[in-house]
């Protein structure tokens, strides 16, 4: 069901990318994703790492079904928070326009308002799913998540045909349905915890901003890990290379879709084995989710280096060129990141959250600094070398330190995956030899062809080696 989920929200993307650079224009959209980006940056901030804090709490209680006064609590300290953000940049509302490199000028106090309410709506999605994560709500998380994506598109599809589509009514659109959903969501928690005596009251107080204050710090990180190159693009490129650099992120969130459903159990299962005090379970569960990750995405890595060009030339409504070098180098970095995602649960899972903290803030320095260094020289490509850099330090460390924290064993199969990665190099460029060949002219075809074919070859080509090895 999680695969279903992650299938709509990246689908949702895929929707709502063309349909804002088609109908508004690259450059447009470009604007459209750095706005997003910078707002990202604020959401660790006003959520002072409440989601994993939550998580932890609700996962390793005896009755974590009666925590409802936990998120009602974590929601008011989040809008508390935003509420103080919103009168900071509100000062500093001149200076806020020059970190983005948009295709218009906006008034700077509704730009301001416009960043703190993508925040808030964004943060508080993020700790109810968070919420529903550690309760183990798999198919009322769902529900809630396609819910939000249908209204969402409707939104804007009646946007559209009423004529009324533009940058604002889009972000209005996006944040009016985040904000009924959860409403909704509050709501029902508030009734279900007075059904409870007492239950609306159960609530950490500030010893959950105090417990989240570093992993607060080390989400602002991320964000430059991962985020922040957009701005980086922008700056240096433009807009409209924004809008190519956003598409191919996107198209290399199929990979990110195939680990979510993996991990979105992970954490509360390392927790419920770290409190009995079973490392070896902990082992076994990042060894059998991470390798089964691997499995699936490493040939998906493959089709997409092959479709890189023309699925993001049709993405934003612009030629792009050379793109496969840039999704491959940013590919790398997505698919370290995700499979490193059991050791940094397990880290954790295990400490108070400063080494996560140095972890994340090290490694986000280090790769957003390559980025800005390498950007002048190699454009966007310095760009995704600087982030590789990043989430390969980033991954070395988590670990190093799961090991030290009694993490043993080899999580990884080096011979499995260097089958998997030599049959998918072998299918990139038999498919591309053979794409080139038909001489396609219309992009679609050329995607359709390379997806179509990708499978086949690799399947053939393991399908033929595991029946070598059964007829040795």
């Amino acid at each position: 069901m999680r695969f279903l989920a992650e299938a709509a929200a990246r689908g949702n993307s895929f929707i709502v990318t063309p349909l804002l650079s088609w109908v508004l224009g690259a450059a447009v959209f470009g604007s459209y994703a750095q706005i997003q980006s910078l707002s990202f940056a604020f959401v660790p901030i006003v959520s002072a790492g409440l989601g994993f804090t939550v998580i932890r709490k609700v996962a390793a209680g005896k009755e974590p079904s009666n925590s409802p006064g936990l998120l009602l609590f974590a929601v008011g300290l989040l809008t508390a928070l935003c509420l103080l953000l919103a009168g900071i940049l509100w000062g500093f509302s001149e200076n806020v326009g020059k970190l983005l490199s948009l295709s218009w000028d906006p008034e700077p106090v509704s730009l301001v308002l416009l960043l703190t309410g993508l925040a808030w709506a964004t943060a508080v999605e993020a700790l109810v799913q968070e919420y529903f994560r550690a309760q183990k709500w798999v198919r009322y998380s769902i529900a809630i998540q396609l819910t939000a994506i249908c209204l969402h598109l409707a939104a804007l599809f009646s946007l559209l045909v009423a004529g009324g589509l533009s940058i604002w009514s889009a972000f209005l659109a996006l944040i009016l349905v985040k904000l009924s959903v959860v409403i909704f969501v509050l709501l029902n928690e508030l009734q279900r915890g007075r059904r409870r005596v007492g239950a609306i009251w159960d609530r950490p107080q500030f010893m959950v901003l105090f417990s989240g204050i570093p992993f607060m710090l080390a989400g602002l990180a991320e964000w430059a890990g991962n985020l922040g190159s957009r701005l980086i693009v922008g700056q240096y490129l433009g807009a409209e290379m924004v809008a190519q650099y956003t598409a191919a992120v996107m198209v290399l969130s199929a990979i990110v879709a195939l680990g979510a459903p993996f991990w979105w159990l992970l954490f509360p299962e390392i927790i419920r084995h770290k409190s009995s005090g079973n490392i070896e379970l902990c082992s076994e569960a990042v060894q059998s989710r991470t390798m089964t990750f691997l499995e699936l995405s490493l040939p998906v890595f493959g089709c997409l280096c092959l479709i890189a060009d023309p699925a993001i030339s049709l993405l934003v409504n612009t030629h792009a060129s050379g793109m496969s070098a840039i999704v491959f180098v940013l590919g790398l970095a997505v698919l370290i990141n995700q499979a490193a995602t059991g050791w940094e649960y397990f880290v954790i899972s295990v400490s108070s959250g400063k080494s996560l903290l140095v972890a994340t803030v090290s490694s986000a320095l280090l790769g957003f600094s390559l980025a800005v260094i390498l950007a002048s020289e190699f454009g966007m490509l310095g760009i995704a070398l600087g982030i590789l850099f990043g989430k390969l330090f980033l991954a070395t460390v988590f670990v190093a330190i799961a090991a030290r924290k009694g993490l043993s064993g080899l999580i990884l199969k080096p011979c499995r995956i260097a089958i998997i990665i030599s049959f998918s190099v072998l299918a990139y460029f038999s498919v591309e030899w053979v794409v080139s060949v038909l001489y396609l002219e219309n992009m679609a075809m050329e995607i359709v062809s390379a997806i179509v074919l990708f499978p086949v070859f690799y399947g053939v080509g393991y399908l033929a080696m595991i029946r070598g090895f059964r007829f040795k």
